[in-house]
């Protein structure tokens, strides 16, 4: 089987558009380079982080290294659990890095960290109340923190006003019955 050589204007087309990709790539990497690399938004954790080179390395990614220079040892002192500044501390000694247990680019409701809780509530909640932390509308110094005491809180109890009655104790948790996308979903009455 013999392969004819391709013909002298086929050979120039092909050089020509990818010289011309090239060169869009290298353009558009320097003009949107979120847009072109980026595999999603970053958390609502991350929201103010403006520059990729902030986390990542130009072709090695995220780096632990830029990930400690903003979690100090003495930020997780101050503003964590012993236990897991310590479960930190152990693992950078063993030279892991974060990416092992955390992720991010999935959203800017996303769960950063792999096994951590779950919102029972979902993401949702957040966005609705403006709250950051399920402890806005929650006390979990109880021994049992599967059961945390809801505050009387300025937020649970415009969640409470609201809704006209569909928000009651025990039943906050189904907010996309009614919500969807952040809006409310009126159905029928003939469905």
């Amino acid at each position: 089987m013999r392969f004819l050589p391709l013909p002298r204007n086929a050979v120039l087309f092909i050089v020509m558009t990818t010289l011309v990709l090239l060169a869009w790539v290298v353009w558009a990497t320097f003009k949107y380079p979120e847009t072109l690399w980026s595999p999603g938004d970053l958390s609502r954790f991350h929201a103010d982080i403006a520059d990729c080179n902030d986390c990542h390395q130009p072709f090695r990614g995220a780096a632990a290294e830029k990930c400690i220079a903003c979690h100090t040892r003495n930020s997780f002192v101050t503003q964590s659990k012993s236990t897991l500044s310590e479960s930190h501390q152990k693992m950078k000694f063993e030279g892991k890095s974060c990416s092992d247990c955390h992720t991010e680019h999935s959203g800017a409701l996303a769960q950063i960290s792999s096994g951590a809780l779950i919102n029972p509530h979902g993401e949702f909640v957040f966005r609705a109340t403006d709250t950051h932390s399920c402890s806005a509308c929650h006390d979990f110094s109880a021994r049992d923190e599967t059961h945390a005491k809801l505050l009387d809180s300025a937020t649970v109890r415009h969640l409470l006003e609201e809704g006209e009655g569909a928000h009651q104790l025990g039943k906050m948790g189904h907010c996309l019955d009614c919500h969807k996308g952040g809006r409310l979903n009126i159905k029928d009455e003939g469905d």
